[in-house]
């Protein structure tokens, strides 16, 4: 049986729990912080709920606090992570009130070893620090769990952590806060960074210190895996098998072990890295690296090109077209949809408890654009009294509601705001017959900007996924941002709903697979095309080279200095030391030189799975596309 506090609960203490006094108080202790305090009455709860035998098992992201946690509220402590130190009382003190606490179980081998402790017990009350449930891991299903979550810090206690540690200047603050992502033990290595390069320098250098602590506290879990991969994971903004085969060696079942890192999250298009630590390998790896970082990003955006123009599923269509622009958009697009601090503010749909938040970001919305209040007003209960209300919230990590968008489904029957935002281009609009969104509104509270490219990027988002996005606004930032994004002008509409003094414009764009890569080539970056470029190119004068006879309407064949450079490429990487270098120049040297059969023969010739085989055809391409860039670029 497993429970879960994920926040605290309120709970009277059993007589002889023996817990340190300042436990009880953490709640009103301004030093301390509020996830931390919430956590540790969670703790005391479970535990005056569970009596004398008790296995809390406290659960939080690498560097959030869960062993101080566990040292204010247990009478011994074993750390899984350095056997040698072990404080443990006698065992027949286990069956006192206080508990005795695991930490370091941060892997399947540890978690085992902490069963193990468990079952020679016998009974007792631990507290068990791990970055994943205990339940979640081999063995530990069948045991009476509750699990308490430790949550980040909130930007407030975080700031008073940068002050703290002397970082006092409000801009270095900010930056701690928003980099962070409510994790203390990144917040203290910002911190450290920020004070040993004295005056104020490029992001990527504390982020790039930070990662490595991240990094080297990952050590334990990441056996086995290059040391490379997750920054590339994160640089790209995720991947799949295929795509992290074509941009870095990854040894067999490496993939595997990624997934189960604490981490990374799956997602519609593969692996991703978890926030906030996402963000700062990816500021971290365009620091050291902002060439190679160029490169790996047009070559993943290549790659997802290929995969839009094969997939049938909207929802993952709509991911891939956002990882698209944001590994090869263009800079205002860029700036538009993405903010450095991608952990700092998420979207959620708003729900029954949010009516406050609703009401008070409406206001901002019309004060903000200098709309008549009644119509605004008028506006609100339009969009509430429709069977899908359409607001959608930007949150801060505690829930704090800073901006809001309102999607109003293209749905005649059950959308009453339609008929003031279309007006008399309704008929057009809604005839198509395609589902999709309007966007009547969008606010954010100004001290919290950094939201709106969250609030951006949802809707774009959203459209793709819905096939269609129309834009109703008189707020003429928002019709440039809509014409920057390809959205095509409809007209203005008849009647100034807002009484602003201004008509609505209507903006709008349909998505299908047809048309999406056409879109996402116009909203490229003139300059992130290189790479991916060439790799193309190489593939084409391989298959040129392939074809013995042509017909003279297919045009040139390579030119004779680009066929050698192209043959002594595929020579070399054949012979190559790496024998995924070697066997992916095998393949390009029997299938494009020698002619010797398909794919599929070659793949049963050289004793590959079919999905092996091209991860190695397109690797190899890659790689004798940068030769072949090298070779004619001068010197």
């Amino acid at each position: 049986m497993t429970r879960t506090y994920r926040r605290s609960s309120p709970s009277k203490s059993q007589p002889g729990l023996n817990l340190p006094a300042s436990v009880h108080r953490l709640a009103g202790s301004p030093a301390v912080p509020a996830a931390f305090a919430e956590a540790a009455r969670a703790v005391v709860a479970a535990l005056d709920e569970a009596g004398a035998s008790a296995i809390v098992n406290v659960v939080g992201p690498l560097g959030v606090g869960k062993s101080r946690l566990l040292a204010t509220l247990s009478s011994g402590f074993v750390d899984l992570r350095t056997p040698a130190e072990v404080h443990t009382p006698a065992d027949g003190d286990l069956d006192g009130c206080a508990p005795l606490a695991i930490d370091g179980v941060d892997t399947d081998r540890r978690a085992d070893a902490a069963a193990r402790l468990l079952d020679r017990a016998g009974r007792g009350r631990f507290l068990i620090a791990g970055r994943l449930p205990l339940a979640s891991r081999p063995g530990w299903a069948h045991r009476p769990l509750v699990t308490v979550e430790l949550g980040p810090w909130s930007p407030a206690d975080i700031r008073g952590l940068a002050c703290a540690l002397g970082v006092t200047d409000p801009a270095r603050a900010d930056l701690v806060v928003r980099l962070s992502g409510g994790i203390p033990l990144i917040a203290d290595s910002l911190c450290r960074a920020i004070l040993r390069g004295g005056d104020p320098g490029p992001e990527g250098a504390p982020a790039d210190a930070a990662a490595g602590e991240v990094l080297l506290r990952l050590g334990v879990e990441s056996r086995g895996i290059p040391a490379e991969t997750l920054p590339i994971v994160a640089a790209v903004d995720g991947a799949d098998e295929d795509l992290l085969t074509a941009l870095t060696r990854l040894p067999p079942r490496a993939f595997t072990r990624l997934g189960r890192l604490s981490v990374i999250r799956p997602d519609r298009h593969g692996l991703t890295v978890a926030e906030p630590y996402r963000t700062l390998f990816d500021l971290a790896y365009r620091w050291r690296h902002p060439v190679l970082r160029d490169d790996m990003a047009a070559r993943a955006a290549e790659h997802r090109h290929r995969q839009l123009a094969r997939t049938a599923d909207p929802p993952l269509r709509a991911r891939l077209a956002d990882q698209v622009l944001y590994l090869s958009g263009n800079r205002r697009a860029r700036r538009d949809l993405y903010a450095d601090g991608r952990g700092e503010f998420s979207i959620r749909r708003a729900g029954d408890g949010d009516d406050e938040a609703i009401g008070r970001l409406i206001r901002l919305w019309g004060d903000a654009e200098g709309l008549a209040e009644r119509q605004v007003g008028r506006m609100r209960d339009l969009w509430l009294s429709g069977a899908d209300h359409g607001f959608h919230l930007a949150v801060d990590t505690d829930d704090h509601a800073v901006g809001m968008v309102n999607l109003t489904p293209l749905d005649p029957g059950g959308a009453p705001a339609l008929e003031p935002l279309l007006q008399q281009y309704a008929d057009t609009v809604l005839n198509l017959g395609r589902s999709g969104w309007v966007v009547g509104m969008m606010a954010v509270e100004p001290q919290f900007a950094r939201a709106q490219p969250a609030l951006v990027r949802h809707i774009l988002t959203a459209g793709i996924d819905g096939g269609r996005l129309v834009v109703s606004t008189p707020w003429i930032p928002y019709q440039e941002m809509a014409a920057r994004f390809g959205l095509r002008r409809m007209g203005d509409t008849r009647h100034d709903v807002y009484r602003c003094g201004r008509p609505s414009a209507l903006y709008t764009r349909t998505f299908t697979p047809q048309n999406l890569s056409g879109w996402l080539r116009r909203m490229q970056d003139p300059h992130s095309a290189g790479p991916g470029r060439t790799a193309e190119l190489v593939r084409a004068a391989l298959r040129d080279l392939r074809a013995p006879t042509r017909a003279a309407a297919s045009g040139p064949r390579p030119a004779p200095a680009l066929a050698d450079l192209l043959r002594q490429a595929v020579e070399a990487l054949a012979s190559s030391a790496s024998a995924v270098d070697a066997e992916a120049g095998e393949i390009l040297r029997l299938y494009y030189l020698a002619r010797a059969g398909g794919h599929d023969l070659l793949a049963h010739r050289l004793h590959l799975s079919r999905a092996t085989y091209f991860r190695r055809l397109e690797h190899g391409i890659g790689k004798v596309a940068e030769a072949v860039s090298r070779d004619l670029t001068p010197p």
